[in-house]
């Protein structure tokens, strides 16, 4: 299971791991992969409620630079990996091709002008949500640790429900080697999330925001690629942290 974690850490995070510590790719370390996920959101989460605590005490700046440098610092945590496959998502997606055409513009390495208006529209949004986030006094920033939480988990939820897009790529390497529909460690780590909702007095309706981005995302997942990719899961993470920042900024102004 620690292998698990370690190769989950290394491929979604630019958190250091010394290299003599590095498992290989086995079926074997990559058997708890998606278990691992959400476990290794909890590092996001802290990450950015430390990001967070630090730029909130920076009065000298205003209110739109400190959001562009969260959601810059943000950005360098995942190496850009989730990113990618939003961009390659927004590539297939509007270039409204059939289906095996856009699954081919995925694998895609190149970058087309809808890529690049995703990844402005994200970037901006993020920037401007964490602006606001950091304006708003008494607001729950607890908030701020689950999101990334959340769309690590809503990744493994994913991967372990839809099925596979392509017959080959890293969503079938990861959710052939992994417990696939054999979630039970998934679904506990869910439970202790929505319990942490319930602790920190934020229950409310941002699981409800959560689950509808998830249930959207998978839908459009079998309705337009007829399952799901490796870019497909790194396109919900952006995708749905951008949904539920909106979520926090409007629960934090009611």
């Amino acid at each position: 299971m620690f292998s698990s974690f370690l190769i989950v850490l290394t491929f979604i995070s630019i958190f250091p791991v010394p290299e003599k510590f590095l498992p290989d790719w086995s079926e074997k370390n990559l058997k708890f992969f998606s278990v691992m996920l959400p476990v290794v959101g909890i590092l996001f989460g802290l990450s950015w409620q430390g990001i967070f605590f630090v730029l909130e005490k920076i009065s000298g700046l205003s209110e739109i630079s400190r959001g562009f440098l969260f959601m810059l610092l943000t950005l360098i945590l995942t190496g850009g990996l989730h990113m990618d496959g939003f961009m390659d998502t927004c590539d297939a997606i509007f270039s409204r091709r059939d289906r095996e055409t856009r699954l081919k513009i995925l694998s895609d390495t190149h970058a087309g002008s809808f890529a690049v208006i995703g990844c402005c529209a994200v970037m901006m949004s993020k920037t401007f949500l964490f602006a606001e986030l950091l304006s708003i006094k008494n607001n729950n920033h607890e908030i701020i640790f689950f999101i990334p939480v959340l769309s690590r988990l809503g990744m493994s939820l994913l991967l372990n429900n839809l099925p596979f897009a392509k017959t080959g790529g890293l969503a079938v390497i990861l959710g052939s080697s992994s417990q696939r529909r054999k979630g039970d460690g998934i679904f506990l780590i869910a439970l202790m999330i929505l319990l942490g909702f319930k602790t920190f007095g934020l229950i409310k309706i941002f699981p409800v925001i959560f689950l509808l981005s998830l249930v959207f995302w998978g839908w459009v997942c079998k309705k337009i690629f007829g399952g799901i990719t490796g870019d497909l899961l790194g396109a919900f993470v952006e995708f749905s942290e951008v949904i539920m920042l909106g979520g926090a900024v409007i629960m934090s102004c009611i």
